[in-house]
């Protein structure tokens, strides 16, 4: 099928709003983008043809003036969208995020909800709830806590990565987004309490200025890196012996994908209680508290690295037998032939 991809803020080639839903679509089904949030203009990314409007489309600030600016911005979403939609000859639109959901419910368009993010604290509920009811199918992952849809988890395709069995550990690695919420100054504090491990961040976000900042002061012991595209992330195969999942403390646990990056590549894993893995398979992770705790696990790591490769050999295969991409591809699949009968499912 052809799907039009709608969003407020996917980073093309970046962020988990471009990597999990082109995993999930994978080579049966072709995409487009139109990304509200990024800089406008045509052009493609991996392959995929990407439409920026370069448009907030909410309001910061209560003037008369900003709310015309939103007011003229939402007019202009539902029009591109539909002006794409025809251009590319979509089938439907799939949203991800209440925004895009918006925007296209006033095409008359058909659409589907792929809730990539939870949803904004100051949605409208009421229409929240008839935005569902509209779509063909809603669907979130298993960290949005949407009502009424049906959880579709966010996997990334693991055959991009390589399991290493490395003789020494030597190199840390956090891939991350950096913001307040991932706390990424956790990872540099850890690493450099140490007493001899290096390592890198790699990743792009609000906080990269001061995250680059506090890594030069570490004088190269820990390094800030460009962020990867989807289709290169294999490359940290072999390039890293441990995998950090950071998060500042929160009230319920956050499935963090990387996790099962870093087990595809035979990374020893190190999360903290707030991460997902930290619950669901203490056993093969990990988990540290605070900085001082991530030190004393590297340490230890360094110590015991040759009684560890059975531990990263069954974090491997437990990722591949939980986590495998097939699982979503195959309801994503079965949710397309129940609601588009007459549609050919191939590209």
């Amino acid at each position: 099928m052809r799907i039009l991809i709608a969003s407020s803020s996917t980073i093309p080639g970046y962020s988990g709003g471009w990597t999990t839903p082109l995993d999930l679509l994978g080579t049966r089904h072709v995409a487009m983008y139109v990304i509200c949030g990024t800089s406008p203009g045509y052009r493609r990314f991996e392959g995929v043809p990407v439409l920026g409007l370069g448009l907030l489309t909410r309001q910061l600030r209560n003037t008369l003036l900003e709310r015309i600016r939103c007011r003229i911005e939402r007019e202009i979403v539902p029009v591109a969208l539909k002006r794409c939609f025809n251009l590319f000859k979509a089938d439907f639109i799939m949203c991800l995020d209440e925004n895009a959901g918006f925007a296209a419910e006033r095409t008359g368009l058909p659409y589907a909800m792929r809730f990539h993010q939870r949803v904004g604290s100051g949605t409208d509920l009421v229409r929240l709830e008839r935005l569902i009811r509209g779509a063909v199918f809603a669907t979130s992952s298993q960290s949005t806590d949407v009502p009424g849809t049906m959880v579709l988890p966010h996997y990334e395709d693991m055959s991009r990565f390589a399991f290493s069995a490395s003789a020494r550990p030597e190199r840390a690695l956090l891939l991350s987004v950096l913001n307040a919420e991932r706390a990424p100054q956790d990872f540099i504090e850890g690493v450099m309490g140490s007493r001899s491990m290096t390592g890198d961040i790699i990743g792009t976000g609000p906080l990269k200025s001061e995250v680059g900042r506090l890594c030069k002061a570490t004088k190269g012991r820990v390094r800030l890196l460009p962020p990867l595209p989807r289709l290169r992330t294999g490359e940290i195969s072999g390039r890293y012996q441990v995998g950090v999942a950071t998060l500042a403390p929160r009230p319920k646990p956050l499935y963090q994908m990387k996790v099962n990056a870093y087990m595809s590549c035979g990374m020893h894993v190190v999360v903290n209680p707030w991460t997902e893995a930290a619950h669901e398979i203490p056993n093969l992770v990990e988990i540290y508290e605070n900085p001082e705790g991530l030190s004393a696990i590297l340490d230890s790591i360094q110590e015991n690295w040759l009684g560890l490769e059975d531990r990263r050999k069954s974090a491997l295969h437990w990722v591949k037998e939980n986590y495998s991409i097939e699982t979503p591809r195959r309801l994503f699949n079965d949710l397309l032939a129940k609601h588009f009968p007459g549609s050919a499912t191939s590209s």
